[in-house]
């Protein structure tokens, strides 16, 4: 992976941890600085000196120059400030970068062998004077390489151990432990120490680092080893490549840990099952409220009220007409008023409860920096609101929506009851008329197991039978178009109602899922930094 596209995973890494409401200033500061450190020219690196009091600093720069370089004294603390060695060749290219760094002081040399090595000898970590120990802090993140100073009496050090070993040496890469005055002890102790300090590093989480052992007193004859290790021939950018990279990996991991993501492997906030069951529990609660059952009956009356109108004939619309006057229309044939009258037939109070337990019963394994995020989608009054709301938003829509379908047999059957009706009227009247006129002609029809039956009253019978039979299959084919309506719309708002429950309710817990992928996906991608 090249270094931009490493850089580029930690921007991700970061705008994932601020979609969970980590606190990032901690990497973009990294980021920032890594940015600006590959700004300067990489012909050079700079290597720290950093140690505590009195592990002889500012000697062992004076044995690695050949010169007084950097003041040393018995007087504690010695050095106040940064002060750099670099190479006289560089000095001109180098002078931007020492002032971003924060050194003002500098030493120029001509040595060939450490022509692209510029040193810095640093204040004491462990200074009584707070300025001092802030310059450290401040200098550390913005160097290329480190060589940790230590010596036989305080190589053991809390301070150096525990407030810089453990956060600064897993974050570079070339780096190494100067055991300094081990003339103070034998070799046979020095190499005892040294191999207790690899100890201590590896129990700090510092990996496996060169320990050397010094005697910087004694000038150049006395290090050796941090000679060789210095005139080694690394090369000056891959030297700030990789401490680039390993800042924008470690500043990624950080995230990732703070986001509950280690190793690159994550458990999800909420086990799918456990998610899907409140999703259930909660939409049944929501369309407890709106009643799809009497929706349903609401559908099937407005279907065969339309029907009545279209189908029933000259009794059809007088009969609607009441149904309007008195009101029924309204009451048990109106689904959409019906759908926006939801909110008065009881609380949505029981149909968050399954959600909330949810949210609750998650938080206690939700890693700290993410639990004020996630415990403000807790709120009870909350969640009812937005579950009110998303209801509200869906039934809306619905509502808008409904037409009451019809069909052609409708105006058939409503033809044929027109013409039902009319020889209904003319068999009544004729009928009627025999007992006004006692010579009226009239025929008989002989009926099954009643014999002969006048003609007006066999055709006033078959009227009222036919017109039985036309009401009766334009109710039954009313009740089955509402019936598949009523199923229809059942459906659409229990699915309407369940996609807006996830897209408004469960949201929140899916984009911290997502983030927290993205987080994952980050930390995998950073191993690859170069």
């Amino acid at each position: 992976m090249s270094i931009d596209r490493c850089l580029a995973n930690l921007d991700e890494a970061i705008e994932a941890a601020n979609a969970l409401g980590l606190d990032s200033r901690s990497a973009v500061a990294t980021r920032d600085t890594v940015r600006a450190r590959l700004g300067f020219p990489s012909s050079a690196y700079i290597l720290a000196l950093v140690g505590g009091t009195g592990v002889g600093k500012s000697t062992l720069l004076n044995a690695i120059a050949g010169a007084d370089v950097s003041p040393a004294s018995a007087r504690r603390p010695t050095t106040s400030g940064a002060v750099a060695w670099v190479p006289s060749s560089r000095g001109r290219e180098l002078a931007d970068l020492l002032r971003w760094v924060g050194v003002s002081k500098t030493r120029e040399h001509a040595g060939d062998a450490l022509a692209d090595l510029a040193v810095l000898d640093l204040p004491d970590v462990d200074s009584i004077v707070l300025e001092h120990r802030q310059l450290v802090d401040a200098l550390l993140p913005r160097v290329d390489a480190v060589a940790w100073i230590v010596d036989p009496e305080k190589y053991m050090d809390h301070v150096m151990h525990g407030s810089y070993l453990k956060e600064f040496a897993p974050r570079i890469r070339r780096q190494i432990v100067v055991l300094n005055r081990s003339d103070l002890l034998s070799p046979a102790d020095a190499s005892r120490v040294a191999e207790d300090m690899r100890g201590q590093l590896r129990r700090d989480g510092a990996g496996d680092i060169e320990v050397v052992a010094t005697r910087a007193k004694e000038g150049a004859g006395g290090i050796e080893g941090l000679r060789t290790w210095l005139e080694s021939g690394v090369e000056a950018k891959r030297v700030v490549v990789s401490r680039v990279a390993v800042e924008a990996r470690e500043a990624v991991r950080d995230l990732a840990a703070d986001a509950g993501v280690v190793g690159g492997t994550k458990n999800p906030l909420v086990e799918p099952t456990r998610r899907e069951r409140a999703l259930s529990s909660v939409t049944r609660g929501a369309l407890a409220v709106v009643d799809i059952a009497a929706l349903e009956r609401q559908a099937v009356g407005a279907t065969r009220f339309a029907a009545r109108r279209h189908g029933a004939g000259p009794l059809g619309a007088l009969t609607s007409a009441i149904y309007r006057l008195i009101g029924r229309k309204r009451t048990s044939a109106d689904p959409a008023a019906f759908l926006n009258r939801w909110q008065v037939r009881g609380s949505l109070a029981p149909a968050v409860e399954p959600l909330l337990e949810l949210i609750t019963a998650t938080l206690p394994s939700v890693p700290a920096p993410l639990r004020r995020g996630l415990a403000a989608l807790s709120a009870p009054t909350s969640l009812e609101h937005r579950l009110a709301e998303t209801v509200d938003r869906s039934l809306a829509g619905e509502a808008a929506s409904f037409r009451v379908p019809t069909s052609v047999l409708w105006t058939v059957i409503g033809a044929a009851q027109y013409l039902v009706t009319a020889v209904l009227v003319f068999s009544a009247l004729w009928f009627g008329s025999l007992f006004v006129i006692h010579d009226a002609p009239v025929g008989s029809i002989s009926v099954p197991y009643l014999g002969p039956v006048p003609t007006p009253v066999a055709l006033l019978a078959a009227a009222l039978v036919l017109g039985y039979l036309l009401a009766k299959l334009l109710q039954l084919h009313a009740g089955w178009l509402g019936r598949r309506w009523a199923k229809r719309i059942g459906a659409r708002i229990t699915g309407e109602v369940r996609q807006r429950v996830v897209d408004e309710l469960l949201a929140p817990l899916d984009r911290f899922e997502a983030s927290r992928a993205a987080l994952n996906k980050a930390v995998s991608a950073a191993d690859d930094c170069p």
